[in-house]
């Protein structure tokens, strides 16, 4: 793709998507100084880690080495390539570009592009919404909706649409728009006939449109109107749509909850809706699904306390039960809250009122108190000693995980560990050494899975051989210097860098801004980069030039490593192919006039 690209246009784009703003779409930002901080999204952060310049327009974990602009961070946050972030990001600030194809070598299996799916799930949202509010289609939608006692209003708010009961409305309209059946289908909008063709996925259903963050319609949850044994029904997985990693009225709560700190997480969809008609706007729901690390990840951005809010049933307990661990995993402040009388959030809302609703949220126990209970009950029942023995092990499991996440002081740990040596009859020395080794065992875990490299990302301080050093400071110098480059242009070019390909690329976008413009702005080195790991690489040599001095002495330096290379090349080159002595002898006195000693050339 490299050379075919409008780079005014990039310029525009990057420009026209302040690199704070994108971001915070994705993640909370703070203010630190001059700059932004907040929690990687590309490793596992427990601490600020990631950076944001809004000067520069850049951003850099300082963790996992991450680093870019704008384009690269949404390149690499919603796995695009750089076409496709490019189309991103020009359609999020309205700026008109052809559609770019997908590149060569992909396979006719790849998932679908993520902006034709986008464009498919907001037509099928208007062909749905007109279904709802027409008059005889929506009749008996919009009764439901009125006895359930979601406003119109709200309806209209949260773009709520109904799939009508028969098995072609999507599809025969999309015959209609030339819109092709495997786009529908690989888009989640319609099912395969075993003998071609295809039907609608959703029917007889309300449809909830599931936005992400910045408002792109990702995926559906449909409710049946009818018989239908499955109540509720997701959009299947899809380039946009992963319900491990969605949450329902995010894009909605969004503000709410970065505003209170707290993050409601309910069950249902209604749920959410009552609660945001009733002004409690920090409300979302898991899609159907337990809740996941990937949603806690997406939390902990917004919010530093994470309410779980479960109907007062045997089944409710189960799956606060279950969503504790991977809470605590992520090292996040985790409270439990039970809907009084076995009611659900809707009902009760609309039973008891927004007050009462608050009382029971400011109501939420502490993770271990509820866990201290359960165990309090479990021991107490007159269970087998086996029994007895996994609810302390699971307790214990529960307890290391809270203070490995910090969640708890030495003197609140204390307590924890007498109360549990008082109920067990077991020495709180013996109950410290249990949590010790379990979370040993957790971190040894944790770092087995870190040693995977996360979303691609690769520290930029790879090691590297000599030649590459020298390769990294010239590049350092003209990052800095660029008025240097017309006085060593003819001692060096794009040809000398490599083999590593991110100092290829990233040669070619220096040397290229230099040759068409005669300056140099970091941003337009961005702009004609496409891979993740090449722009890691520049802001790694970026943040480290910053901290030198004698760069033209490192210039010279480095020129003569390189120049020395090319030597040492020609010489394999003729040892191969050339049996000339007076050429090898020319080649020695070339490097002998250089006069100076070369073995440390290059180096920082």
């Amino acid at each position: 793709m490299a050379g075919k690209w409008d780079y005014s246009l990039i310029s525009r784009i990057q420009q026209a998507n302040d690199i704070v703003d994108v971001i915070s779409e994705h993640m909370n930002l703070d203010k630190k100084g001059k700059e932004m901080v907040g929690l990687c999204p590309f490793h596992t952060d427990h601490k600020p880690s990631l950076y944001v310049n809004p000067d520069k327009q850049i951003f850099k974990c300082f963790a996992c080495g991450a680093g870019g602009d704008v384009l690269k961070f949404v390149q690499m946050k919603e796995n695009l390539t750089f076409p496709q972030a490019v189309e991103r990001l020009a359609h999020r600030a309205g700026i008109a570009i052809e559609p770019t194809r997908r590149q060569q070598g992909a396979s006719q299996g790849d998932q679908l592009d993520p902006a034709i799916v986008e464009k498919l799930n907001t037509w099928a949202l208007k062909q749905w919404t007109a279904n709802l509010w027409d008059a005889q289609k929506g009749a008996a939608a919009r009764e439901y909706l009125a006895g359930r006692h979601i406003k119109e209003e709200m309806a209209k708010k949260w773009q709520l649409g109904l799939a009508i009961d028969a098995w072609d409305d999507l599809t025969k309209q999309a015959v209609e728009k030339k819109i092709a059946n495997k786009y529908l289908i690989q888009g989640g909008l319609a099912v395969e006939k075993d003998r071609g063709g295809c039907y609608d996925k959703f029917r007889n259903r309300l449809m909830f449109p599931i936005f992400d963050v910045t408002g792109r319609v990702i995926g559906f949850g449909g409710r049946t109107l009818g018989d239908d044994p499955a109540k509720y029904m997701n959009s299947p997985a899809t380039a946009l749509f992963d319900k491990s990693n969605s949450l329902y009225g995010l894009y909605q709560a969004r503000e709410a909850i970065s505003l209170s700190g707290t993050a409601i997480v309910a069950e249902g969809y209604t749920d959410v809706m009552m609660a945001h008609q009733f002004g409690i706007e920090n409300v979302v729901a898991a899609l159907g699904t337990s809740l996941t690390d990937g949603h806690v990840k997406i939390l902990r951005r917004y919010a530093k306390r994470i309410v779980l809010l479960f109907d007062s049933d045997v089944a409710g307990k189960a799956a606060a039960n279950r969503a504790l661990e991977v809470c605590l995993g992520q090292k996040i402040d985790v409270r439990l809250a039970f809907v009084p009388e076995g009611k659900d959030p809707c009902d009760y809302l609309l039973e008891a009122g927004a007050d009462a609703f608050r009382k029971v949220i400011e109501a939420s126990e502490d993770v271990l108190e509820f866990k201290w209970k359960v165990l309090s009950e479990q021991l107490q029942d007159g269970r087998n000693l086996s029994d007895r023995t996994e609810a302390i092990r699971r307790f214990l499991q529960t307890a290391a995980g809270a203070f490995e996440a910090r969640q708890m002081d030495s003197i609140s740990r204390a307590v924890v560990v007498a109360r549990l040596s008082e109920l067990l009859g077991i020495s709180s020395s013996r109950i410290e050494e249990e949590i010790t080794t379990i979370q040993k065992q957790k971190r040894r875990a944790q770092r087995s899975r870190e040693n995977v490299t996360e979303q691609g990302v690769q520290v930029a301080d790879e090691s590297i051989d000599l030649a590459s050093k020298s390769q990294c400071e010239i590049l350092e110098v003209l990052l800095e210097r660029p008025g240097c480059f017309e006085e060593i242009a003819d001692r060096v070019s794009v040809s000398d860098f490599g083999p590593d390909q991110r100092l290829t690329e990233l040669a070619e976008a220096v040397f290229g801004v230099l040759s068409e413009t005669g300056g140099l702005r970091v941003s337009q080195v961005y702009a004609r980069i496409q891979s993740p790991r090449t722009a890691t690489l520049l802001t790694h040599l970026q943040t480290v030039v910053e901290q030198k001095e004698n760069l033209y002495n490192q210039l010279e330096g480095a020129l003569a490593m390189l120049e020395k290379q090319r030597c040492d090349n020609r010489i394999q080159k003729l040892k191969q192919h050339l049996d000339d002595d007076d050429e090898l002898k020319k080649i020695h006195q070339q490097i002998a006039r250089k006069g100076r000693n070369l073995r440390n050339a290059g180096l920082y």
